[in-house]
């Protein structure tokens, strides 16, 4: 997900995002000076929680929540969070304000995300800081538009440090492509693909790499692993607990 910060020097609305290298940073707009510094904070506190609410319906989608989407299932739910992206440019030009002493709040994180950075924007007042961050916002949506297609690059790149509960495909089979170039340390397995398609395919490889051990050394495809750490030590439950669930359990890779 995007933080975003206020650089005080220059009053600058920053963005700063993982890239599985490290961080990158960019400038969004910078505060009008009628704007109180204060006011900034909101703001950036806002829009940080509204990317994370973003986020979340990519790394938690309705197609992994294993139900049917009826309604107020898990699934319903995940699905209602990524149908309010539609939801989120009104929103943030037309916010839900106070009234009465009350104010409406919406249950789907997405849109009242969405609200709480119109309600932030409406404070300031500025139409230029507004069409900014706007801007801003619909280019963190497209990102995540782009990482749900397993196209890892540009400002999509930061799900490469994001757990996903499903697998893309896509990925799996970038994964893949880099263990076939160097099957024992391929830096871009930790840059170019999200962590969830690399463990994915490694498990694929563990089997692939245990079964033809097994097969040369006259062993139990499960008992390699601890027969290799006599050899040269290395670490034994996890890989050892994969081959069983993929052996004995009769377990897919893409098993959770």
């Amino acid at each position: 997900m995007t933080r975003y910060a206020i650089e005080e020097q220059r009053r600058a609305v920053v963005a700063v995002w993982a890239t599985g290298d490290g961080d990158t940073a960019a400038v969004v707009t910078t505060l009008p000076p009628s704007a109180p510094i204060d006011a900034g904070y909101v703001l950036v506190a806002a829009l940080t929680g509204l990317s994370g609410a973003l986020w979340r319906t990519y790394t938690h989608p309705a197609s992994a929540a294993g139900d049917d989407l009826e309604d107020n299932s898990e699934g319903w739910r995940r699905q209602s969070e990524r149908d309010a992206f539609a939801d989120v440019p009104a929103a943030l030009t037309a916010p839900n304000l106070p009234a009465d002493g009350m104010i409406v709040q919406s249950y789907v994180a997405v849109e009242e995300g969405a609200h709480r950075v119109g309600r932030a924007l409406h404070a300031i007042g500025d139409a230029a800081l507004t069409k900014a961050v706007a801007e801003e916002v619909g280019a963190e949506i497209a990102a995540i538009e782009q990482a749900e297609l397993g196209i890892l690059a540009g400002r999509a790149r930061q799900a490469v440090v994001l757990t996903r509960a499903d697998a893309s495909p896509v990925q799996v089979a970038e994964a893949d492509r880099l263990l076939r170039e160097d099957p024992l340390r391929h830096d871009d397995l930790f840059t170019a693909v999200d962590p969830t398609a690399a463990a994915v395919a490694a498990a694929h490889w563990l089997l692939a790499a245990a079964t033809v051990a097994a097969e040369a050394a006259g062993r139990d495809v499960v008992e390699v692993i601890a027969e290799a750490d006599d050899i040269e030590a290395l670490p034994v439950a996890t890989p050892t607990i994969v081959l069983e669930m993929m052996t004995e359990d009769d377990a897919s890779p893409y098993d959770r």
